[in-house]
C-alpha cells in the first residue's frame, strides 16, 4: 500500500479518465465501492470481484466480508495462493497501517514466486466499519506492478465507504 499511496496525485488525474464503471460490494446492501481501468477484465460475484490486467500481468481479487469470518478469510487466501502455486517469502513481509477515504487499513506485502517467475503479492484489509471489511489481494510479476503503478494507485484510490 505504501507504494500506491507514494504515488503523486497528478498520476491519479492521469489514470482517471482510462476507467470504467464502478463496482459495489457486497452486490446486496454494498459497503464500498471500486472502479477499474476500463480495459481490464472484471468478474462480478455477490460478493468479490476477480480482475486481471489486459496483458495478465496483475490478477486481483476484491471481496467482502465480515469481522467474524475475516480471519478464516485471510487463511483461504493464503490457501488460495498455495493453490495457485503461489509462494510469498515471508522474511519479506511488510505491514503498513493507516487510514485512508475514512477507512482503516492494513496493507501486506511480499516478494514471492508464481510459476511464471518473480512476483510481487499484496494483501490489504480495508475496515470499512468495526463489523465489516473489504479484502484486496493481488500478485503480479515486477514488471507487470511497475507498468501499472498509476492503475493500482487509482485503483486503490478509488475505494469509497458507501455506509
Amino acid at each position: 500500500m505504501t507504494k500506491f499511496l507514494s504515488i503523486a496525485l497528478p498520476l491519479l488525474f492521469l489514470a482517471a479518465p482510462l476507467f470504467a464503471g464502478t463496482y459495489k460490494l457486497p452486490k446486496e446492501k454494498p459497503i464500498a465501492s471500486i472502479a477499474f481501468p476500463a480495459d481490464w477484465k472484471v468478474e462480478v460475484s455477490d460478493e468479490s470481484l476477480d480482475v486481471s490486467s489486459p496483458d495478465d500481468e496483475i490478477y486481483m481479487n476484491v471481496e467482502y466480508n465480515d469481522a467474524e469470518s475475516l480471519e478464516g478469510a485471510i487463511e483461504e487466501t493464503f490457501g488460495y495462493l498455495k493453490k495457485n502455486k503461489v509462494k510469498l517469502d515471508k522474511s519479506t513481509e511488510k505491514k503498513t497501517e493507516g487510514t485512508f477515504h475514512g477507512l482503516s487499513i492494513t496493507n501486506f506485502d511480499w516478494d514471492g514466486e508464481d510459476a511464471d517467475g518473480k512476483c510481487k503479492i499484496s494483501l490489504t484489509i480495508f475496515g470499512v466499519t468495526e463489523k465489516k471489511a473489504i479484502l484486496m489481494l493481488y500478485w503480479a510479476s515486477p514488471a507487470g506492478e511497475e507498468k501499472h503503478k498509476a492503475e493500482l494507485s487509482a485503483i486503490q484510490q478509488s475505494i469509497t465507504k458507501l455506509e
